[in-house]
C-alpha cells in the first residue's frame, strides 16, 4: 500500500501500487517521467572492510557502531540506484541507496554548524558595506526603492543589464520574521515594475536568493538579487517550453499534472491555492517546488513560502539554500505561473562542494530522500 513505502528507493514499488490502484495516476506519472532501477556491484577487499565499517557502520545516539561488520559491506557491495528522468524538462536525478540512507546532521553536529554560521554572521558585521547600502552601493538611474524592512540597490557588478539587488535591513540573512519577508517581495516587485516602466522591452522578471557563501552570495548580509530581461533565462524557458509542448501534444496543463504526479505519489501539500511538493526530480538536496499565484503580491503564497523556509532553517538545519522565483512577463502574454523552487546547498562546515562535474554536465545527484523532506513540511503545515 502506498502509505506505507515512505522512501525514494522504493519508487519501483510505489509505480506498481498505482498501476494495480490508479491506471489514471500511474499513466500521467509515466507521461511526464521515466524511471529505472538497477544495482550497481563491487568488491570490498578484506584489508579495507574495517575502514568501510567506521564510515559507514550505523551508529546510536553515542556514536557507537551497532552494525555487523557483514551488513555493512553487504550494503557497500550491492547499492541499489534509482534513476528518474522528466520527459518534458530533460531534468534527470540519480538516488542512491547508499547516500539516501546516511542520517542528517543532528545533535551536537547541528549545534556545532549554528555556532560556527553565528559566528560567520558576527564577524562579517565588521566594515559590511549593506550594512550602509545607501553611502556603500551604487543605485539605479530611476533611484532607490525603500520598504519598511529593506532597500535596493544596483548591482556593482551586474548579471545583465538589469540587474540590481534587494538589501535586508537586518544583517543576519537567517533572521527574518514573515512582516519583513513580505517586505522584501513587495520591494522587489515595486523595482520589476520600475524598471518596466522606464525600459518596457524589459518584460521577464526573475528572482534569486543565494543565502549564504556557499550558495553564491559575496556578501554575508541578507540580500536577494532581482533581474528583468526581454527573453526568459534558460532555466524559465525550459520551463515555459514544456508547459507549451505538454498543452500542444497533451491537451492539459503541464504543472498542472506535475503537481498531480507528485500527489498521487504522497509527494505533495497544499496550504489553500498554494501547492507544493517534494521534487523526484531534484536539483540538490531537499528541493522543493511551489506553484503559486502572484508570490510577490498574494500574501498566502508569500505565507507558504516563509513556512517553508523557516522549516529549512529552524527544523531541518539548513543555513544555505538557494531560492528561485520564475515569473510570467508583466505585459502576461503567456500563460505561466509562478515556479519557485528552494534547494538545500549544504553544511558550511564542509570543505568539499556540494556539485560537481556530474551536476554541471551529467545528472543530478542527490542524497537526500523526498519522503523524508515532504513527511517534515507536512508537520509544520
Amino acid at each position: 500500500m502506498l502509505g506505507d513505502i515512505n522512501s525514494i528507493m522504493d519508487f519501483g514499488k510505489q509505480a506498481q501500487y498505482l498501476r494495480e490502484t490508479d491506471q489514471s495516476a500511474y499513466c500521467l506519472l509515466k507521461r511526464i517521467f521515466k524511471f529505472d532501477s538497477q544495482i550497481g556491484y563491487q568488491v570490498i577487499p578484506d584489508s579495507f572492510q574495517k575502514k568501510v565499517l567506521d564510515y559507514f557502520g550505523r551508529r546510536d545516539a553515542s556514536g557507537n557502531i551497532i552494525e555487523p561488520l557483514e551488513e555493512v559491506v553487504e550494503r557497500i557491495e550491492k547499492q541499489k540506484i534509482i534513476k528518474i528522468t522528466n520527459r518534458w524538462t530533460g531534468e534527470s536525478t540519480l538516488f542512491n541507496s547508499l547516500r539516501a540512507d546516511r542520517p542528517g546532521i543532528k545533535g551536537a553536529d547541528l549545534e556545532k554548524e549554528k555556532k560556527y554560521v553565528l559566528q560567520l554572521i558576527q564577524k562579517s558585521e565588521e566594515g559590511c558595506d549593506f550594512c550602509q547600502a545607501e553611502k556603500y552601493t551604487p543605485e539605479d538611474v530611476f533611484g532607490r526603492i525603500k520598504g519598511k524592512y529593506s532597500i535596493t540597490a544596483a548591482n556593482i557588478a551586474k548579471y545583465d543589464v538589469w540587474s540590481s539587488l534587494v538589501i535586508f535591513k537586518d544583517h543576519n540573512p537567517l533572521n527574518f520574521s514573515l512582516d519583513e519577508f513580505d517586505d522584501y517581495l513587495k520591494t522587489s516587485f515595486t523595482w520589476f515594475e520600475a524598471v518596466y516602466n522606464h525600459h518596457p522591452q524589459f518584460i521577464f522578471p526573475f528572482f534569486i536568493w543565494n543565502c549564504m557563501p556557499r550558495a553564491g552570495a559575496s556578501q554575508i548580509h541578507g540580500h536577494c538579487q532581482m533581474l528583468m530581461s526581454k527573453e526568459p533565462y534558460g532555466g524559465v524557458e525550459t520551463l515555459m517550453k514544456a508547459g507549451h509542448d505538454y498543452k500542444k501534444k497533451v491537451g492539459a496543463d503541464y504543472f498542472n499534472d506535475l503537481y498531480q504526479v507528485h500527489h498521487s505519489l504522497g509527494l505533495s501539500h497544499e496550504n489553500e491555492d498554494t501547492h507544493f511538493f517534494a521534487n523526484i526530480t531534484p536539483l540538490k538536496e531537499k528541493e522543493v517546488v511551489i506553484i503559486s499565484k502572484n508570490p510577490f503580491k498574494d500574501f498566502q503564497s508569500k505565507k507558504t513560502i516563509f513556512k517553508i523556509l523557516r522549516c529549512f532553517i529552524d527544523v531541518m538545519g539548513v543555513f544555505s539554500f538557494n531560492l528561485s522565483i520564475s515569473c510570467p512577463s508583466l505585459n502576461k502574454k503567456e500563460k505561466f505561473p509562478y515556479i519557485i523552487r528552494i534547494v538545500d546547498r549544504g553544511s558550511l562546515l564542509k570543505s568539499t562542494a556540494d556539485m560537481g562535474g556530474m551536476e554541471l554536465y551529467g545528472s543530478s545527484v542527490v542524497a537526500d530522500d523526498p519522503y523524508k523532506i515532504i513527511n517534515i513540511l507536512k508537520d509544520v503545515f
